[in-house]
């Protein structure tokens, strides 16, 4: 048999802690560790771009998967940002891809913030290509997204996360427990800009944006 009691190693996880499944991201309180693809102001910084690039939107589309746990979570922390830059947000339930479009329709005229999921990963195309022909700035957590056409992405290297599970696996095949090793949050992210997209859009990019952005897509 297997020598090692089951245990789960999370890879991006989204709020292991707003959904539930940890304690806390020091002690879990399980047989789970890993990464989490996202804290609390991940959001927060995501809002402040698209507010920022898009300052004429004063309301602001959140797409959410409603099987995700953590949406209660993460809509609760938005809606606090929300409020400080004065913006307003319409939370958009889509948990398949034929809501893809009639949900982004909604966000005519404002801006878009996609919450990562691996349903909307699959239709990263199509979300690029509806924000592009109805002409919504948008930002997403991966770069591929912004590869496709999407306005923005800010977010944490895949790479990194695949290196922290490998060292996970690593340390517990020689004997830690999962319960003691804590989830690991992505110190450093990156900020991804589609400049042909903004020109699509009519938007000019601030010079202050431009220079934080890691990579521009021209």
């Amino acid at each position: 048999g297997f020598p090692l009691d089951p245990f789960i190693i999370s890879l991006q996880a989204g709020g292991p802690v707003g959904a539930g499944f940890a304690k806390s991201l020091a002690h879990t309180g399980g047989d789970l560790t890993g990464t989490s693809a996202v804290g609390e102001e991940m959001f927060g910084k995501q809002l402040e771009l698209l507010v920022s690039v898009v300052p004429r939107a004063a309301r602001v589309g959140i797409m959410m998967n409603p099987s995700n746990p953590a949406n209660g979570f993460f809509h609760q922390v938005l809606s606090q940002r929300a409020r400080h830059l004065g913006v307003d947000l319409d939370r958009m339930d889509v948990a398949t891809k034929e809501e893809l479009e009639p949900a982004m329709s909604r966000a005519r005229g404002s801006a878009l913030l996609v919450v990562g999921d691996p349903m909307f990963a699959a239709q990263s195309a199509r979300i690029a290509e509806l924000a592009l022909r109805l002409r919504i700035p948008s930002i997403c957590m991966e770069r591929y997204y912004v590869k496709a056409g999407c306005l923005m992405s800010l977010g944490s290297n895949p790479e990194w996360h695949w290196r922290e599970v490998r060292s996970f696996i690593d340390k517990i095949l020689r004997g830690a427990k999962p319960a003691d090793l804590p989830i690991r949050q992505p110190l450093e992210f990156e900020f991804v800009l589609n400049a042909t997209t903004a020109r699509a859009l009519g938007l000019t990019i601030p010079q202050s944006v431009l220079l934080r952005a890691d990579e521009v897509i021209r």
